[in-house]
């Protein structure tokens, strides 16, 4: 887990909020799901850990989601 001393304020906490709900929305996630909880400690920490872009939150995002899973897994090891 990521460590900071950091706060978050409103601003922040609506934008990781928008950016969960589209992430679940587009996977078909329940918010209050156990795959949403760990999707959300995730975001917060590549927040504070200084990605702040909604699009590069997604794309950190990508691997813990069924779909982004699937195509680590399916990836070919080059």
């Amino acid at each position: 887990m990521f460590s900071s001393y950091d706060t978050l304020d409103n601003d922040d906490l609506t934008l990781l909020r928008r950016v969960l709900e589209e992430v679940c929305a587009d996977k078909g996630l329940q918010l209050n799901g156990d795959e949403a909880k760990t999707i959300a400690r995730e975001l917060v920490n590549w927040y504070l850990f200084g990605v702040k872009h909604p699009d590069q939150l997604k794309e950190m995002l990508r691997p813990l989601t069924p779909a982004g899973r699937a195509e680590v897994e399916g990836a070919d090891p080059a």
